[in-house]
């Protein structure tokens, strides 16, 4: 047998016989093949047919070998059966039947797009048209996807949203929530917007809801009546970010008052560093800031107590220091620290739950930020499948 025989027979397919080796070029060979058995089963009713109605020529493109880019020339024949009569083509293991890809090629396609997350980067390496490097990325990673399908929901839930597109219709953002497993740190589902019905559509086919013991969100009304409803043993905790952001934008209207919309003043980004952080010629500079403007420096004062009050430890003692710190708050003239004295009253529970687990957002805001990364290299998704799975499948 010949070096090019021997090569080409161990390319092909097992189902197929090699008939003749044509070489295009240096870098492209073609593979004249013919199926090695003499009959074929009906797809409609399970009948041997050995009669041949008539053949065909199809191309498939096969995977490379060595940078050199492999052709198959099948030889198709079309059998006619005995039973029913219908006329139909004969199927080859390892090619989907219409497909003119092999599964070898568009394994090699998935390989090629984990490199690089890119199908254009892609499709020009494999000199194939993006289309097709989508449709078979997508295929293959919910193949792959199914796996994990029916894990169980382990004791701790993540819960936070990030922007999707733009509603063109109402001129605003769209966003996805993400649900997270933090036990075992991989992103398990996505649901389309915050509606109630999609995150449940989106996470009803995952098991074991009653496992999960404690679910981290953000303030939202939204996700606390979804955990009351759907995760019935879960104990909700509100995120420590999320608390201490709560009063910055109070802090960011009082400043402009005094300086106006001036984004190089330095004490624009000062007044919303933790105090402790800050240099000796700093802390003077915030301390002189905040006692010539007095409602600035009441409403920095809070944030202040607010960054502070995390670093206690003990449930009790932390309740203790809450509840001060809301007393304070009400002998306050400043509308924005009466209101934000009210939502902390609403989440207390919530809030003070932290210093009994410790648990906080920080997994999912990265994941969040991960999921912003390949909406930036994919130029922005129009499809929320396509989206969902790329997100899935990076963040496993």
């Amino acid at each position: 047998m010949s070096p090019e025989n021997h090569l080409a027979n161990r390319l092909i397919l097992p189902d197929l016989k090699l008939i003749e080796f044509i070489k295009k070029s240096n870098k492209t060979f073609h593979l004249l093949c013919v199926k090695k058995t003499e009959w074929e089963v009906c797809r409609k009713c399970p009948t041997k047919s050995f009669s041949v109605h008539d053949k065909r020529r199809v191309t498939i493109r096969d995977g490379k070998l060595q940078n050199k880019n492999v052709k198959l020339i099948i030889e198709k024949r079309r059998f006619r059966c005995p039973k029913c009569k219908s006329v139909f083509t004969e199927s080859i293991d390892g090619i989907k039947v219409g497909f003119r890809t092999s599964e070898k090629f568009r394994s090699e396609i998935l390989y090629d797009f984990r490199q690089s997350s890119c199908a254009t980067k892609v499709s020009k390496k494999l000199r194939c048209s993006t289309t097709l490097v989508t449709k078979t990325v997508n295929e293959r990673l919910e193949l792959e996807l199914r796996k994990s399908r029916n894990t169980p929901w382990s004791k701790t839930v993540l819960i936070d949203e990030h922007a999707f597109g733009r509603n063109k219709k109402h001129k605003r953002k769209n966003f996805v929530t993400c649900l997270v497993d933090n036990n075992r740190k991989c992103l398990r589902e996505m649901a389309p917007s915050r509606n109630h019905s999609d995150i449940y559509e989106a996470i009803k086919h995952i098991p074991g809801k009653e496992n999960v013991t404690h679910a981290v969100i953000d303030m939202s009304k939204t996700y606390k009546n979804f955990i009351l409803n759907f995760f019935p043993n879960a104990s909700i905790v509100v995120d420590k970010f999320h608390v201490i952001r709560l009063i910055q934008p109070a802090i960011r209207k009082y400043r402009k008052e005094v300086t106006g919309d001036d984004r190089k003043n330095p004490i624009r980004t000062l007044l919303l560093v933790n105090k402790k952080n800050l240099k000796k010629h700093q802390k003077k500079a915030v301390n002189r800031f905040c006692k010539e403007n007095p409602k600035v420096g009441e409403v920095h004062n809070f944030k202040e107590r607010i960054s502070s009050f995390y670093n206690i430890k003990g449930f009790n003692q932390a309740s203790r220091i809450l509840t001060k710190i809301t007393d304070d708050m009400a002998l306050s003239k400043i509308k924005e620290i009466k209101t934000l004295r009210r939502t902390l009253m609403t989440w207390r529970e919530e809030i003070l739950m932290y210093f009994k687990t410790g648990l906080t957002n920080g997994r999912i805001e990265g994941i969040n930020r991960k999921c912003k990364l390949l909406q930036r290299q994919a130029y922005g998704f129009q499809n929320f499948e396509n989206y969902r799975l790329r997100a899935l499948y990076s963040c496993s």
